[in-house]
């Protein structure tokens, strides 16, 4: 379960408090409470289950908390009261809670072209879709063709700087002969993947080794080392 968040906005001559929690463990949601004057306004919840479906770690549901929170309070401080208490336009957990009494009257009104589902939903396709994939690699200091090396290569997600699960190929290209996959395999949940085995001998020319990764949505990073000749 994360820290949460929790701000007081003025607007209209009425606070507003803005709290936000991870419910965290078994409940897998991200709340947001409006309070004013101790009385619940109105209610926001996200179920981000599919996110850990796909891989997320703890820095990506914190960014979706803090998203969730910046939209409400950016919602409170324009005047778009109406987007607090509206009838929820997705289908996926987020419920709506309006209290009894009529909101205070905005002294004015500032037009949104998105609804504060459709600003949540939006950062969720976003999120989904721009894993920006990194590489570090360690143990290349002294790869010699004909030996034995061992790599800790590690798949980092640069959107939260933490590790994420991808494919890995390690491939030796060298001058004099075809290219050759030496190893192989799938980073684990902290992108850790350790690649070993024996390079090709070579006895003229020049040779690197290719580590090359796939992560989630096709993104792709790739690093090439030099080897000496053995």
């Amino acid at each position: 379960m994360l820290t949460g968040f929790n701000t007081d906005i003025e607007y209209g001559g009425t606070v507003y408090h803005v709290q936000t929690e991870d419910r965290g463990g078994k409940n897998p949601l991200i709340e947001s409470l409006i309070y004013v004057g101790g009385e619940i306004l109105a209610s926001r919840r996200t179920d981000y289950r599919n996110l850990l479906e796909a891989g997320a770690d703890e820095g990506a549901i914190r960014v979706l908390m803090e998203r969730q929170h910046r939209a409400i309070v950016e919602a409170i401080r324009t005047g778009r009261l109406d987007l607090l208490t509206q009838p929820s336009a997705s289908d996926e957990g987020d419920t709506t809670v309006v209290r009894r009494s009529p909101l205070p009257s905005p002294g004015r009104r500032v037009e949104a072209a998105r609804s504060l589902d459709e600003v949540i939903a939006q950062w969720l396709e976003e999120h989904r879709r721009s894993v920006s994939l990194a590489l570090d690699v360690e143990g290349v200091e002294r790869l010699l063709a004909g030996h034995a090396f061992s790599l800790r290569v590690r798949t980092i997600n640069q959107e939260v700087g933490q590790g994420i699960p991808a494919q890995v190929e390690v491939k030796f290209v060298s001058t004099v002969s075809k290219p050759t996959v030496v190893a192989a395999g799938e980073s684990n949940a902290q992108g850790v993947f350790v690649a070993e085995g024996t390079l090709p001998p070579i006895d003229k020319g020049t040779a690197i080794l290719v580590v090359s990764a796939r992560g989630p949505n096709g993104a792709t990073a790739e690093a090439k080392f030099f080897v000496n000749r053995g």
